[in-house]
C-alpha cells in the first residue's frame, strides 16, 4: 500500500520564474514540504519547540509578584493607563518570569527525555514495552497545563515561588513522578466519564507502592513532595467518589503534619496549607462530615483587623446582617473583604501575597465547614451553603464538573425554598447570585426548577451579561476566577 501523504496547511509562494527556480525558493520549497514530517517526538528540536510555545504562554500568563504596598479594601481602581513607564515596567517583568519558565521547562524536558531512554532515575522500573517517551513528555506538560487551570486562583494569588515549583521533584521522587502521570491519566478519565482505564490503574498502584517505600524510611515524612503526593491521591479519589480512600489519604496526611509540627508547619507554606484547605472543602461537600484539619473555631470574630469599610457592599451586608445569625454575618463579610481585595490587586495587575490570603480564607472556610443550621429553608443555612459551592469554584476540572453529594442536595433544597416566598426588591440579586453560583458549581443550569425560579427572580432584568456580572460583584465575585464559568452558567440559564 502507498504511503499517504499529508499536505501542508497553507500556501506558501516563490518567486515567478521561467527557468528553474533560485536556491533560495528551492529551499522554501523543500522546507514547506517537509513541514511537520522531518521531525521526531521528543527530540531536542522539538522539545525546545515545546518550550517555546509554552515561554509565550507563561509570558502572558504571569503577573508581577514583586512587592508592592497593598492597595485600600475599597479601591475599585484600575492601574492608571497614562503611567506608561509603569506599564512598561511590569510588562519587563513579566517578560523576564515568562522566559526564566519557558527556559526552566526546557531543561526539565530535556532531562525527562534522558532519564525516560536510559530508564533510568525515577524511570528505572519501566521496561521497552510500556508508555514511550514521547507520551511522557506529553504527560508531563498536560500535567503542567491541567494543574494550573484547575487552581485559576493562582494568577491572582502570590503563592511563594520557590514552593510551587514541584519541577525538581519528578526527578528525584519516584512516588511524586507516578503521581505525575497518574494524575494526567486518572482526570482525562474522568473528563471522559470513563472508569480508570489500564495506563491509569498501573500508574496508581505504581504510585502507592513507591510511597509506601518513602514512607517506610525513617525521614520519609519530611519530604514535601510525600504531602503533594498524598494530596493528589486524595482529590482524585473525591473525583470518582472513593470515600474509604480519601479518609485513608487524610489521615495519613493528618499523622505527617503532626509529626511535622502541626500548625506550625504551614507558617512558611501557604500553598500547601491551602491544598489542605482544599481538601478538607471536598471532603465535606462530598460526604457531609465534619472537616478533618481544621478544628472548631472558638473565636467568631472577623479575620481582618479594623473597622469595615464603607462601600457600596455594605448595603447588602446590612441586609444580610438582619436575615442571619450573626457569626454568618461575620463570616460574609469578611468574605466580601477578602474578594474586594484580590481585585483590588488584580485590577493594578499584581496578585495578593499568599500567606495573607490564606490566613483570611483558612477562618472564613473554617467557620462555614462547622457552622451548620437544622433548618434547610432558613436564611442562614442558604447562604452558608451558597458561600461553600463558591468556594468549590476555585477548584475546576475542564469539561466536566467536580460532584459534591451532600453539598449538592442540601443546596437544591434549600434554593428550592426561595419560591415559596416573594422576595422583596432589596434580595433579588442575593436570590440571583445563590441561583448562578449553584449553575457554576453543584446544580445544573438544565434543571426545570431553576430556570423557573431564574426567570421569576430576573424577570426581565439584568438581560446581558455586562449587567449580571455587576450584580454579582456586590455580592461575592472574582473576576479572574469566576467570570468565564459565570457568563456560561448566565447564557444556559436564559437560553
Amino acid at each position: 500500500m502507498p504511503n499517504l501523504i499529508v499536505m501542508p496547511k497553507a500556501f506558501a509562494f516563490v518567486s515567478q520564474a521561467v527557468n528553474e527556480p533560485s536556491k533560495a525558493d528551492r529551499f522554501r520549497i523543500r522546507r514547506h514540504v517537509m513541514l511537520g514530517l522531518n521531525k521526531r517526538l521528543g527530540s531536542r528540536r522539538t522539545l525546545r519547540e515545546a518550550a517555546r510555545q509554552a515561554d509565550v504562554s507563561l509570558a502572558t500568563l504571569t503577573t508581577d509578584s514583586g512587592p508592592r504596598v497593598p492597595p485600600s479594601e475599597s479601591t475599585e481602581t484600575s492601574p492608571d493607563s497614562a503611567d506608561a513607564e509603569a506599564h512598561a515596567r511590569r510588562q519587563t517583568v513579566r517578560g523576564q518570569d515568562g522566559k526564566r519558565l519557558g527556559t526552566e521547562f526546557e531543561t526539565a524536558c530535556l532531562q525527562l527525555d534522558r532519564q525516560i531512554r536510559a530508564r533510568s532515575g525515577v524511570f528505572a522500573s519501566l521496561d521497552n514495552t510500556e508508555t514511550g517517551c514521547g507520551e511522557l513528555i506529553s504527560e508531563l506538560t498536560t500535567y503542567d497545563t491541567a494543574k494550573h487551570a484547575a487552581f485559576p486562583l493562582k494568577y491572582t494569588i502570590d503563592f511563594d515561588e520557590a514552593e510551587d515549583s514541584c519541577v525538581p521533584w519528578i526527578f528525584s521522587n519516584m512516588a511524586f513522578a507516578h503521581s505525575v502521570f497518574f494524575a494526567t491519566s486518572a482526570t482525562n478519565d474522568f473528563r471522559l466519564g470513563r472508569p480508570y482505564t489500564r495506563p491509569t490503574l498501573i500508574h496508581l498502584r505504581r504510585t502507592i507502592r513507591s510511597l509506601n517505600v518513602q514512607l517506610g524510611e525513617d525521614v520519609g515524612h519530611l519530604d514535601d513532595a510525600t504531602i503533594y503526593t498524598i494530596v493528589t491521591l486524595a482529590m482524585l479519589a473525591t473525583l470518582v467518589g472513593d470515600l474509604i480512600a480519601v479518609r485513608a489519604h487524610m489521615v495519613g496526611l493528618r499523622r505527617i503534619i503532626e509529626l511535622r509540627g502541626g500548625e506550625s508547619y504551614f507558617v512558611e507554606r501557604p500553598k500547601q496549607h491551602f491544598m489542605l484547605e482544599r481538601l478538607d472543602l471536598a471532603w465535606s461537600a462530598y460526604s457531609g462530615a465534619w472537616p478533618h484539619y481544621s478544628c472548631e473555631p472558638t473565636d467568631w470574630r472577623s479575620a481582618f483587623t479594623g473597622p469595615q469599610t464603607a462601600s457600596g457592599e455594605n448595603n447588602l451586608a446590612s441586609m444580610v446582617a438582619k436575615m442571619v445569625d450573626a457569626r454568618l454575618s461575620t463570616v460574609f463579610q469578611d468574605f466580601q473583604r477578602l474578594t474586594r481585595l484580590i481585585n483590588a490587586y488584580a485590577n493594578e495587575d499584581g496578585r495578593l501575597k499568599g500567606d495573607v490570603f490564606q490566613h483570611v480564607l483558612a477562618s472564613i472556610q473554617r467557620r462555614l465547614l462547622w457552622l451548620r443550621f437544622s433548618q434547610v429553608d432558613s436564611w442562614s443555612e442558604r447562604l452558608r451553603l451558597g458561600m461553600l459551592a463558591y468556594l468549590t469554584t476555585t477548584f475546576q476540572l475542564s469539561g466536566r464538573k467536580v460532584s459534591y453529594d451532600y453539598l449538592s442536595v442540601r443546596y437544591r433544597l434549600s434554593c428550592q425554598a426561595l419560591g415559596a416566598c416573594t422576595a422583596p426588591d432589596d434580595t433579588r440579586t442575593l436570590n440571583a447570585w445563590l441561583l448562578l453560583v449553584g449553575a457554576m458549581s453543584v446544580l445544573e443550569p438544565s434543571e426545570p426548577w431553576l430556570r423557573a425560579m431564574w426567570d421569576e427572580i430576573i424577570a426581565g432584568s439584568w438581560s446581558v451579561w455586562e449587567d449580571m456580572r455587576h450584580q454579582l460583584e456586590s455580592v461575592l465575585w472574582i473576576g479572574n476566577v469566576q467570570n468565564e464559568a459565570g457568563k456560561s452558567a448566565y447564557e444556559a440559564l436564559t437560553s
